[in-house]
């Protein structure tokens, strides 16, 4: 039983560090999105685009990828 305990102890204190994480994650997509617009507005599409892909290939192609895998 105390195998059990230090299990459940053990998932606890993971599920509170995914959740920091998940919360990191959302903000830095936030951030991206933010950048991504405002070099549009500013004319540099040059930027706009490394940041749009960025996102797209870093911070949603990743959360694709997860989820993806947890289908199998």
């Amino acid at each position: 039983m105390d195998d059990v305990m230090r299990k459940a102890e053990e998932l606890e204190v993971l599920v509170a560090e995914l959740e920091a994480l998940d919360r990191r994650r959302v903000g830095l997509g936030a951030r991206l999105v933010d950048l991504e617009h405002f070099f549009r507005r500013a004319g540099c599409p040059e930027l706009s685009q490394q940041a749009l892909d960025a996102y797209v290939t870093t911070y949603a192609g990743r959360v694709l990828e997860l989820a993806d895998g947890m289908r199998g």
